[in-house]
């Protein structure tokens, strides 16, 4: 597996991304969704077990609902635990096969799900396990619906068909003529409901039809079929317990099975997560004109720098043409018959780079944060002014958010043209990590060869263990994370390839000396000082 299918929260925040949800990691302890939003507890880095499918499997699952299930549908409705077990079960199959239509991968996260939580125990083991065989009911329809997917289940609904069929003979039958329609017309969340309840009426008239159990019969006994006749004082009959059983009695649904599990893994005592960094907004404005002037021209001397640095990046290259300029030590090919006589020039450029600026706003940046504006937008002028460089940069933190763990601005977007908007209040935490981990999902999804990520800050961050953490991920994906401290010697401490600036005019060599390395060697993201 690589690199970047291990780093976990990046992962679940591009899988989101990818199906077009929400997916915030870290605001949370438990796996759950608003029914807008995916929200994950921390992430390990990576894992070796079974939390990497969970995590993308609960992922898919849950924007398959958000994309498709229409909540509308059961306004004003007071639907009994039965019957909202049943429309569950269908619609979960329902949303999942309609999210495999536009994105096929989804399958195989799915079946591998289905295996996971019907084929793990024994078929044996897992029907009838209920107190009452009623309960069967509710199995045989939910396994039947993935047995569609997972032909292995066929032997599981089986089994529940036997329990149904000792207690309520013909059951089995009526249920099957409902829901064999159900893979070419159940199209929308009102067509699971009003399958659910077609299948509940069957339930319910069954329940009014059949006697009272005798209570010499115990729900474990399946050998024989129970007494016909009705009691007088008997045990209630199973499927009138069931109709009447509370929503805590229910079997819990695969989305909360799977909400459990993830938790569980990710619990704070088992191991300290990531969170990720979602956007935000944030209220910008110009730097000052003198401040402007002054960064404009510290940004030419750095392109000139710069430039001069890469023009050994520029190749030109010679080779045999039918045109071009006439090659006299070629004058050879003519006894060969080879019409290649002349010479053809070609300009290669090798930069193909993506930096990243990532601002630190947070409070303690107040006396220095017009600094470090100017600071990103020099910097940002120079690059963006070379071919082959694409510049973006972010602010962190943005504004503050209740259900998020912390927030990210982009000041410019890769692509973009600049605009003086380098100018923010400075606020809040240095939430250093989960930013890093916003910056590492968008730049895997860039194009170019070499990704490099720049840090302008004053100091540590919040959690400095998992930002050094993060930073190994990023080099580990190739990515170069460079630091530039505005009066903070300690950066060197978090960001191993970092310089410290107490004057804007110190920014030209501080960034030429940074840049060097990654932008002329291919394949070494490491730091020597």
């Amino acid at each position: 597996m690589s690199v970047t299918m291990k780093a976990m929260p990046l992962v679940a925040s591009m899988l989101g991304n990818k199906l077009g949800v929400k997916v915030v990691i870290g605001s949370s302890d438990t796996a759950c969704t608003n029914g807008d939003t995916i929200f994950l507890p921390p992430l390990p880095i990576d894992n070796e077990g079974v939390l990497y499918p969970l995590v993308s499997g609960f992922i898919d699952h849950e924007a398959a609902h958000i994309r498709h299930t229409d909540l509308g549908v059961l306004t004003g409705m007071r639907l009994t635990p039965v019957e909202k077990y049943l429309w569950n079960a269908i619609e979960d199959w329902r949303v999942e096969h309609e999210i495999i239509k536009r994105y096929p991968g989804c399958r195989e996260h799915f079946i591998w799900l289905i295996r996971h939580f019907f084929l793990k125990d024994t078929a044996e083991e897992k029907a009838g396990e209920n107190d009452s065989p009623a309960f069967s009911v509710l199995n045989y329809v939910l396994l039947t619906l993935r047995s569609w997917d997972v032909p292995e289940l066929v032997r599981n609904c089986e089994l529940e068909a036997n329990i149904m069929q000792k207690y309520w003979p013909g059951l089995r039958s009526s249920i099957d003529a409902i829901m064999r329609d159900i893979p070419a017309r159940c199209r929308s969340t009102q067509d699971s409901l009003d399958f659910a309840q077609n299948i509940l009426r069957l339930i319910e008239q069954e329940a009014t039809e059949s006697p009272v159990l005798s209570p010499s019969i115990t729900v474990q006994d399946n050998s024989e079929r129970p007494q016909q006749e009705p009691q007088k004082g008997g045990v209630q009959q199973p499927l009138q317990e069931l109709l009447q059983a509370t929503e805590e009695e229910m079997p819990p649904s695969m989305g909360k099975q799977l909400s459990d599990m993830i938790s569980g893994q990710c619990s704070p005592k088992q191991r300290k997560g990531m969170s990720v960094a979602v956007t935000g907004k944030l209220s910008t404005t110009e730097l000052p004109d003198t401040l402007i002037m002054e960064a404009q021209a510290i940004s030419r001397a750095l392109r000139t720098k710069l430039q001069g640095l890469l023009q050994s990046q520029i190749l030109r290259r010679s080779s045999p043409s039918r045109h071009g300029k006439l090659c006299g030590h070629g004058l050879y090919r003519i006894a060969v018959h080879d019409p290649r006589l002349f010479m053809k020039n070609e300009a290669v450029t090798g930069i193909d780079t993506a930096v990243h600026i990532l601002l630190d706003i947070s409070g303690s940046m107040t006396s220095r944060i017009e600094l470090a504006g100017a600071a990103c937008y020099s910097v940002a002028l120079a690059l963006a002014a070379i071919p082959g460089i694409s510049v973006g940069v972010s602010a962190f933190p943005a504004d503050y958010k209740e259900d998020v763990a912390a927030t990210v601005y982009p000041l410019l977007r890769h692509g973009k043209c600049i605009a003086n908007s380098f100018a923010a209040e400075a606020h809040g935490s240095t939430p250093l990590t989960e930013a890093l981990w916003w910056v590492l999902g968008m730049l895997s999804t860039r194009p170019e060869h070499r990704k490099v990520i720049f840090v302008v800050t004053d100091g540590y961050p919040d959690d400095p263990e998992t930002a050094k953490d993060t930073i190994t991920v990023a080099q580990r994906m190739g990515m170069n994370v460079l630091g530039i401290g505005i009066d903070a010697p300690a950066i060197s401490s978090i960001i191993p390839c970092a310089e410290t600036i107490t004057d804007i005019r110190e920014l030209t060599p501080a960034i030429f000396r940074l840049l060097q390395q990654p932008l002329l060697e291919k394949g070494d993201n490491s730091c020597q000082q």
